[in-house]
């Protein structure tokens, strides 16, 4: 009842074999959209890499964070953490975003005086903002996070209005009419070492041969795949030999009960059994975070990626059958889309909300050497 069309795609994306006759009809369709998917990525790459496409110039630094797949690598708490870095350099930035999920275009969103103000006026409800750059605006405070598909005019909006000496591009790796100064590409550590195969046959954007034009390459949930990460990064580095290569975590941060508010100690989650509830590109690795807390996950529903909540799924997932956990817990993108049918509830349990970063394990230095060379002409 609870799995998903996304759910079945992705286990036929991720078979290098077909399990059943069934799987290889299935698969047999999906190769032959892939080969006309990797046809129209092979040609729009070369228009751009031979001059014939023209790519736009903005008036200021840009860094791009993406990925070669879809979802599931950690790219927003990785521009969060970009974009810090780029701040204690003492940058003026912004992000641009491309807003996957909300209903609403074209439009910013900044913290002001801890208020969250879209398009300069206090945020109201309803208004269909975007899950990623509404978290984005709330962490990073007075940071412009600016929402438009046209991200050459949301740069130029951005450079103009907010006078950023920086833009930083959320999910960038494939938006090749923005010039950039910086590609930052993120590979999940348990991709295997010759990659996926392309949409929609596998979730590959792009090739591993598009790595050539990365500047730093971070193996993100690297504590996902420990045993093979040498041999990953052995394998990135033979692919763009002059790319920086990282390793990265990302690491349980803060807990929170949702409808109060009130911080918790991340250890209030040992030894509790509890329900999740999420709907992010790696479920399974939101799954593994809360099991490091020795937490004993009694059920999962996970939903697609960006999924809008609805009242009765809410009320569906509080009778659950079975024992009834401890207390709900959730992500803090998945909290935004829950608060509109949630928050208005007394709950039968708690809801709790855990938070998330990044952290450099290897290579932290390499990746301030290309910030800071991005200003440095």
């Amino acid at each position: 009842m609870w799995r998903s069309f996304h759910d079945a795609w992705w286990r036929l994306a991720t078979q290098r074999q077909p399990r059943s006759f069934l799987d290889a009809l299935a698969l047999s369709a999906l190769a032959t959209g892939a080969a006309a998917y990797q046809a129209a990525v092979a040609l729009r790459n070369a228009a751009y890499d031979r001059g014939w496409a023209a790519q736009v110039r903005l008036p200021c630094r840009v860094v791009s964070v993406g990925n070669l797949t879809v979802g599931g690598t950690g790219k927003t708490t990785c521009v969060e953490y970009v974009a810090n870095k780029l701040l204690a350099m003492g940058k003026r930035v912004a992000v641009l975003s491309r807003g996957y999920g909300g209903t609403r275009r074209d439009y910013w969103l900044r913290m002001d005086s801890g208020r969250l103000l879209v398009n300069g006026e206090p945020i109201t409800a309803g208004d269909g903002l975007a899950d990623e750059p509404q978290l984005l605006a709330e962490h990073l405070d007075g940071v412009p996070v600016l929402v438009g598909r046209r991200r050459d005019r949301t740069g130029r909006v951005a450079a103009s209005q907010f006078g950023v000496e920086t833009v930083i591009l959320d999910d960038g790796f494939q938006h090749r009419r923005l010039a950039r100064d910086c590609d930052i590409v993120l590979i999940h550590a348990r991709m295997p070492f010759g990659g996926w195969p392309v949409l929609p046959r596998g979730p590959m954007r792009e090739p591993l041969s598009a790595l050539s034009r990365a500047h730093v390459v971070i193996i993100t949930k690297a504590d996902e795949a420990l045993g093979t990460l040498g041999a990953l990064a052995e394998r990135l580095r033979s692919l763009n030999p002059d790319a920086a290569v990282l390793t990265a975590v990302h690491e349980p941060s803060a807990l929170q009960d949702a409808m109060t508010g009130q911080p918790l100690d991340l250890s209030r989650l040992a030894g509790l059994r509890v329900g999740l509830v999420s709907s992010i590109g790696d479920p399974d690795g939101f799954e593994a975070t809360v099991q490091r807390l020795h937490a004993t996950v009694a059920w999962h529903r996970a939903f697609p990626d960006h999924h809008r909540y609805q009242a009765a799924e809410w009320a569906a997932l509080q009778r659950t059958p079975g024992t009834r956990p401890a207390a709900i817990v959730t992500t803090e993108k998945d909290w935004l889309r829950l608060k509109p049918v949630a928050g208005r509830d007394q709950l039968e349990v708690p809801l709790w909300v855990v938070g998330v970063r990044l952290r450099i394990l290897t290579g932290e230095s390499l990746l301030d050497d290309r910030l800071a060379g991005v200003h440095a002409c």
